[in-house]
């Protein structure tokens, strides 16, 4: 029965009966996995309530050929990410990341890539003051890591190069922007300056640091940004993020009672 021992992320757990627990996470070098963690509600040296999101946690598993789900025998703590925790917009942002890969990445498979856009995109929301535009520059990038990227350059029609400037429309099952000569063809879904559309692309470019540092996450680039990219997702995908809904009902509610003073 191999073993495996290594950096991995809690993306989701569930309870299984009064003492087990089961596990879903993305590790460094075996990609999605999912275990069962035998006494983990109860067993304070083996697991210590580690086996929780927004940790990184170094966790020791079996792996059973003939079956799905691993055996964790054990994790210790790597690192912390306590202003997670501590603030309510970052816990939200935090908590689409984790749902977006729980649903769309397929179990195990060497998936490196992933991890490394994990880690990276929840150390930025530790360590920045505001969460900006990080939700959507990770969607820009998981969506690449798919193989969903759209076309954002040239039109998808006559793969002409898009002008410097001006306002083109963007076909989202059709994947990418449609240019003013081919708008007539009716497959546009959604208008997108310029602008938005050169600001995609240096989401999907640049590192997660540089990409969320290009613009302050409630410039009107940014929403348009991300009502094309949460579009993509789910038509491409087929499913929506609850916790994206959760995160805009929880956020909208507390800019009522605040009169809009955090904004």
């Amino acid at each position: 029965m191999p073993r495996y021992k290594g950096p991995a992320f809690v993306l989701k757990k569930w309870d299984l009966g009064e003492s087990d627990q089961l596990v879903s996470f993305v590790s460094s070098s075996r990609g999605k996995l999912k275990g069962v963690a035998k006494g983990a509600k109860r067993s304070k040296k083996r697991f210590g309530g580690l086996l929780s999101p927004f940790l990184l946690v170094d966790v020791e598993c079996f792996e059973n050929p003939n079956r799905d789900l691993v055996r964790i025998e054990g994790c210790a703590l790597i690192h912390y990410y306590a202003s997670i925790y501590g603030d309510l917009e970052k816990l939200l942002v935090g908590c689409c990341a984790l749902e977006f890969l729980e649903r769309v990445l397929p179990e195990r498979g060497l998936q490196e890539d992933w991890f490394r856009l994990l880690q990276r995109s929840l150390e930025c929301l530790n360590q920045r003051a505001e969460t900006g535009p990080l939700l959507w520059v990770f969607f820009a990038k998981a969506l690449n890591l798919l193989g969903l990227q759209p076309e954002f350059g040239q039109c998808i029609h006559c793969r002409r190069r898009l002008a410097g400037s001006g306002v083109f429309g963007f076909s989202v099952p059709h994947g990418g922007v449609v240019c003013g000569a081919c708008i007539q063809k009716g497959t546009a879904t959604h208008r997108a300056s310029s602008d938005t559309l050169r600001l995609l692309d240096s989401w999907v470019r640049l590192p997660v640091e540089e990409g969320i540092s290009t613009v302050d996450g409630r410039n009107r680039r940014v929403r348009e940004a991300a009502r094309i990219l949460e579009a993509f997702f789910v038509y491409h995908v087929g499913r929506e993020l609850r916790s994206l809904r959760v995160m805009r009902e929880v956020l909208a509610q507390r800019q009522r009672v605040t009169g809009g003073r955090d904004h």
